[in-house]
């Protein structure tokens, strides 16, 4: 067979679709080459077996294959997962062999770790690790190990991180740490420790637990984060609805606020809230959730709400209704009056719309 010059095959790799590719790799030698770069660059892994298989082969021949990879994406699937392809049921060797992997990928830029047994945080505390990341997803505990590791991301962007080990305090992160720390998602525990970053973007999860020190964290929040154009809230209790609220209203940020939710309002709270929305100047997204509301208004009396929300707040142009997993996107279209999408099967939670500022 005649060689080709590796540039033609890098091109032949790239117009070739992705689910192809190892179809392509196992063709010959030369394509086999062109075609790993793109195999590698998003490594996905979701059950056992195909963690440690997947992080053997970024480890051959001295981790030939390990600088391809950008993203790494490591978590449980339970469709994939069976008693003997889990994690609770797999060896020491196996942890050690995710962390070799780890320490060969210099180019990652992306990793998502989801340890299901909170228990391997120390993976990502190693001297050999050298990769800067932009973005992180760890659900892992927040102790000594992860702190020491997150102290030397200095181009990290993006942070979505669990809390403290329940038996265990909440490891301090030093102030200076993080300087390039933009958006958050996490623990109100957690967004405590990052009061000397940058952030621009923060959803603040709650629970039982924690939900009664928020408006402390929320009232330090507006103290100095001059930057915070979103600021989500989930599990927000009704309770603290118009304290927080409050608190927001007159932060450093109320200003140049542009999102704002989830809400939880009750049938006589849309009226109290709008006081405070005339301070928030910028404000262009709102979300609330009526779940308490009794009975159930059809979503047409939406309307009336919206508009109060809008008079007090002009810059508005989105306001999201939840109604349980349904969502009510009300947006408000250039010369145009206010139009309805709604869908279903979602959650609060699990929406991304407080990221796009």
């Amino acid at each position: 067979m005649v060689q080709l010059p590796p540039e033609v095959y890098s091109v032949i790799a790239s117009y070739v679709h992705s689910r192809d590719l190892l179809r392509l790799a196992r063709t010959t030698k030369a394509l086999q080459r062109a075609a790993e770069p793109r195999i590698y660059e998003n490594v996905v892994l979701r059950d056992a077996q195909s963690a440690y298989l997947g992080c053997h082969s970024i480890t051959m021949r001295d981790g030939l294959r390990a600088p391809y990879v950008k993203r790494f994406v490591l978590y449980e699937d339970p469709r994939r997962s069976s008693p003997r392809n889990n994690f609770s049921a797999v060896s020491a060797q196996f942890w050690l062999i995710i962390q070799l992997a780890l320490t060969m990928t210099v180019n990652l830029d992306s990793l998502v770790f989801w340890d299901p047994l909170s228990a391997h945080s120390w993976i990502l505390n190693h001297e050999q690790i050298r990769f800067q990341l932009r973005e992180a997803n760890l659900r892992l505990p927040w102790d000594a190990h992860l702190v020491e590791f997150l102290q030397k991301q200095d181009k990290l962007q993006a942070l979505n991180a669990s809390d403290s080990a329940e038996d265990g305090p909440l490891c301090p992160l030093p102030p200076t740490a993080l300087g390039a720390l933009e958006s958050f998602s996490g623990s109100v525990l957690v967004v405590a420790e990052l009061l000397g970053c940058p952030l621009t973007r923060l959803q603040i999860v709650l629970d039982d637990d924690t939900a009664p020190i928020l408006p402390t964290v929320v009232g330090d929040l507006g103290k100095i984060m001059r930057g915070l154009r979103s600021l989500s809230m989930v599990n927000l209790p009704g309770s603290l609805l118009l304290e927080t609220v409050q608190l927001v209203a007159t932060s450093v940020f109320a200003s140049t606020l542009r999102y704002l939710g989830v809400l939880p309002l009750s049938c006589t709270e849309p009226d109290a809230l709008n006081g405070c929305l005339m301070n928030m100047h910028a404000l262009e997204v709102l979300e609330v959730d009526v779940t308490r509301w009794e009975p159930q208004p059809p979503e047409w009396m939406h309307r009336p709400i919206l508009l109060g929300f809008h008079m007090f707040a002009p810059s508005l142009n989105q306001v999201v209704f939840w109604v349980g997993s349904a969502r009510v996107l009300w947006y408000l279209p250039h010369d145009g009056d206010w139009q309805r999408v709604r869908s279903a099967g979602r959650a609060p939670g699990n929406d991304i719309l407080w990221r796009s500022f």
